[in-house]
């Protein structure tokens, strides 16, 4: 139980984290913003900890300690840009349900079929190793970098380690949820806006959350092209 609450931590940690980061990114791309919106909120964090983590390892092994210390600044910076901004989250009454749920999700699934293969391997890789050249001559899965490896490396903590190299997928699923939830519950103050439209888009919204939530339930699995699938179903509403 002791080890289920620690890594429970931990993963909050993770969220609010990167969530602290995405408002970094978001204020240094928008001087002026209204209002914000925690499941965009979160993919600007990924994106950010995406890139530090592809110029970062040129330099540095992505240590439990080097991860922590980066975790704590994206926390600071949360608690900075809510006290700086009063920031009112559309979405907060039902953030932490969202992200409660999704964290059961993670104790029952099962690793992808090629965790073993490359996945693991060349994530840990990253948490030991700065960057070494020619390492795919040694197995083809080196080959194979892929940005979700990148972004899992930055998860590797004190105490529980690798336990959660899944987590980068489950971020894209937690995000994308909230944006979806967002849109279904809208209530639009604006009175010339087209009901018909919006109507619509909540419907559309309903089934992108019904089928990412039961297509994509094994979350573990997920590489990266089961996160973008996902982000193309927000690319999509978006559009329209």
């Amino acid at each position: 139980m002791l080890d289920l609450f620690i890594l429970l931590f931990f993963y909050i940690l993770i969220i609010l984290s990167v969530l602290g980061y995405g408002l970094l990114f978001q204020n240094f791309l928008y001087q002026k913003i209204e209002r914000y919106d925690l499941g965009y909120v979160g993919l600007y964090g990924i994106f950010f900890l995406i890139l530090y983590s592809y110029i970062s390892n040129l330099l540095i092994s992505h240590s439990s300690y080097h991860n922590f210390f980066i975790h704590l600044i994206g926390l600071l910076l949360l608690i900075y840009y809510i006290n700086k901004e009063r920031i009112k989250f559309v979405q907060f009454n039902y953030f932490f349900t969202v992200v409660l749920i999704i964290f059961l999700a993670i104790l029952i699934s099962k690793n992808h079929d090629d965790f073993i293969y490359y996945h693991f391997p060349y994530t840990y890789w990253l948490t030991q190793n700065d960057i070494v050249l020619g390492l795919g001559n040694f197995g083809h899965g080196f080959r194979t970098q892929s940005s979700i490896f990148y972004l899992n490396s930055l998860f590797y903590l004190p105490k529980i380690e690798f336990h959660l190299f899944n987590l980068g997928a489950v971020l894209f699923v937690i995000f994308t949820n909230l944006i979806l939830l967002k849109k279904i519950f809208y209530k639009s103050k604006k009175p010339r806006q087209n009901k018909a439209v919006i109507d619509f888009i909540k419907i559309l919204s309903l089934f992108g959350l019904i089928l990412i939530n039961i297509f994509f339930y094994r979350i573990a699995e997920h590489g990266t092209d089961r996160s973008a699938q996902i982000l193309i179903f927000i690319l999509f509403i978006e559009i329209i």
